[in-house]
């Protein structure tokens, strides 16, 4: 079914039959009105937006710089003393004195304390007079040195001599008892009593032999004995450890500026406390720092830059705002398969005595030198979206390189990407920039 739709009350009917041709005159001027006050829809020109579009961007740039960079690998970690020792003594004994505190520094082979020695000293005493007893047996002030001159002493025992002359004397007795038994004029009786003499006679020299041994060898445990208890009557006087370097700088710098000096860490015993071997009483902590050690933990993606000998500068909490120059001396070969790290050790002079043991420090270990890294101003880096790139201006035109930064300094950022090193990168504006935008340079 057709729909009608109804006319404006408004006109009125220009239809002949109910008000002739002055009502249609008035029906056309009415309508005429009517779409005299409707806004043209089709466009007469370019619009606002397009016009923008088309209108160059102002823009400043700057330029591409290259910059000689020095490649680290920044690290922390503890420092150790070169050499960190606990001191007890050997032998048992009640303290007599200490001559050592925390805080000193001590020289290799100083005494630290002493222990009471009375009773090591009569050990000693019983040890050299059984060896003298002994010495005395084989004519011997001291026992020789080597074994082929402790051989040649046998011979030189009374017992021994006394032995082999009657041997011989015996070994003549029976040669003329063999002679005469020859010619008929000596008995068989006489021969024999002259060959028995010659076997006993043997025997007396090998034992006489074997006694002038055993004495030796119980003269040389006696030697044995002695040396010991020396040596424990030395071990009364406690020390700190003989160093090989300390001589070689001694002789280059003298003794009194020689750095190889052991700092005491602690002193753990007191005057008249009793020492005991077992369980081993410790009596000093001594740390050697006039070299200190490093040791860091490196992620795994720089074990290829890491080498020993690298130069490395380090900082310290115990001594702000100076610098240190330190080495790499080992790198671990394995990779903690946990942490995905590997260690490294750097050894740090510490002559001045500055960075203290067991302190924190930081580290920046030179892997390289790059003599032409490129360098933008800051403000010419965008990032959206998690793609950093710089605009360059080709002309009139603005073109996108995506850049990865580096080093970032205050008044530059080093970008690695496809970048030129003669282009003029764009520093303002780019919020209004798309890759292909028309610029002006202001």
């Amino acid at each position: 079914m057709t729909r009608q739709i109804p006319r404006p009350h408004a006109l009125p009917d220009p239809s002949p039959k109910r008000g002739g041709a002055k009502a249609g005159r008035l029906a056309v001027l009415a309508l005429s009105a009517l779409l005299a006050s409707v806004p043209a829809c089709a466009p007469k020109g370019p619009t606002a937006a397009g016009k923008a579009a088309a209108e160059p961007v102002p823009v400043t740039v700057g330029s591409v710089k290259t910059v000689s960079l020095r490649r680290t690998v920044p690290v922390v970690g503890t420092l150790h003393a070169y050499e960190d020792v606990q001191l007890a003594p050997k032998v048992d004994g009640r303290v007599l004195a200490w001559f050592r505190d925390t805080g000193d520094w001590v020289v290799p082979g100083e005494v630290l304390l002493e222990l009471d020695p009375t009773n090591h000293a009569l050990a000693v005493e019983q040890a050299r007079s059984a060896l003298n007893a002994e010495l005395r047996k084989l004519k011997l002030d001291a026992l020789p040195e080597t074994d082929a001159a402790l051989a040649g002493q046998v011979g030189r025992v009374d017992a021994v001599v006394q032995a082999r002359a009657n041997l011989e004397l015996a070994e003549k007795e029976l040669a003329r008892a063999e002679f005469e038994y020859s010619k008929g004029i000596g008995s068989l009786q006489v021969l024999d009593s002259a060959r028995t003499k010659v076997k006993v006679a043997k025997a007396s020299a090998d034992l006489a032999e074997t006694d002038a041994r055993v004495t030796l060898a119980h003269a040389r445990r006696l030697k044995a004995a002695l040396d010991d208890a020396e040596d424990n009557l030395r071990e009364t006087k406690l020390r700190a450890p003989e160093w090989p370097e300390w001589g070689a700088w001694s002789a280059v710098v003298g003794a009194a500026a020689n750095p190889v000096r052991y700092s005491v860490a602690n002193r753990m015993v007191s005057k008249g406390e009793m020492i005991r071997q077992m369980p081993v009483t410790n009596a000093y902590r001594l740390v050697l720092d006039h070299v200190l050690k490093l040791r860091v933990t490196i992620p795994e993606k720089y074990r290829p830059d890491v080498r020993v000998g690298q130069v490395v500068e380090v900082h310290g909490d115990s001594a702000p705002g100076k610098t240190f120059a330190g080495a790499v001396v080992r790198v671990n070969p394995a990779v903690d398969p946990l942490s995905r790290t590997f260690m490294a050790e750097i050894e740090v002079p510490n002559y001045a005595r500055l960075l203290s043991t067991g302190g924190f420090a930081q580290a920046e270990i030179l892997t390289r030198t790059d003599a032409e890294a490129l360098t933008v101003p800051p403000e010419a880096v965008v990032t959206f979206a998690g793609v950093t790139k710089v605009f360059v201006a080709e002309g009139d035109v603005a073109k996108a390189v995506e850049v990865e930064m580096g080093t970032r300094e205050k008044d530059w950022i080093e970008v690695r990407g496809a970048l030129k090193r003669d282009a003029r990168v764009i520093t303002s504006g780019q919020t209004q920039l798309v890759d292909g935008s028309p610029i002006r340079v202001r």
